[in-house]
């Protein structure tokens, strides 16, 4: 990715998420970066260029602990106290991700024992205008 697209994905994840995170490039992976908080990666960023249309996959791992508190997991993952974990009517295998009252994302349970989950969210290529946020 271009070192302007990665800045423009960096300052929407720290306004979304963490004011810390950072995104580093991937050698020879133009189309995907590491993303970094407390200088540890934690996930990734990759180009989607389907029908045309930009759009960037935020893709987080996240190990749970037994007998998860899905909420205090999320927020002490991204430390971010502003997230909340709400249940997908119809659906158990997944949840949505709120900042606030604003939908984020999606949080994936990858196996029935509830431990392993991933943390989805698709970013839009509109969405890296830095005047985004205030029509919100």
């Amino acid at each position: 990715m271009e070192r302007e697209v990665l800045d423009r994905l960096q300052d929407f994840l720290r306004r979304k998420l963490n004011p810390e995170i950072g995104l580093a490039e991937r050698a020879r992976m133009k189309d995907m970066a590491e993303i970094i908080l407390n200088d540890e990666p934690i996930g990734r960023v990759t180009v989607d260029d389907e029908d045309g249309e930009r759009a960037y996959n935020v893709t987080v791992p996240i190990d749970m602990p037994p007998n998860p508190n899905l909420n205090e997991t999320i927020r002490n993952k991204f430390g971010n106290q502003k997230l909340r974990v709400v249940p997908r009517p119809k659906k158990t295998d997944s949840s949505e991700i709120y900042l606030d009252d604003e939908y984020i994302a999606v949080l994936f349970r990858d196996d029935a024992s509830g431990r392993s989950w991933t943390f989805e969210m698709a970013v839009l290529d509109f969405d890296l205008d830095p005047d985004a946020d205030a029509d919100e």
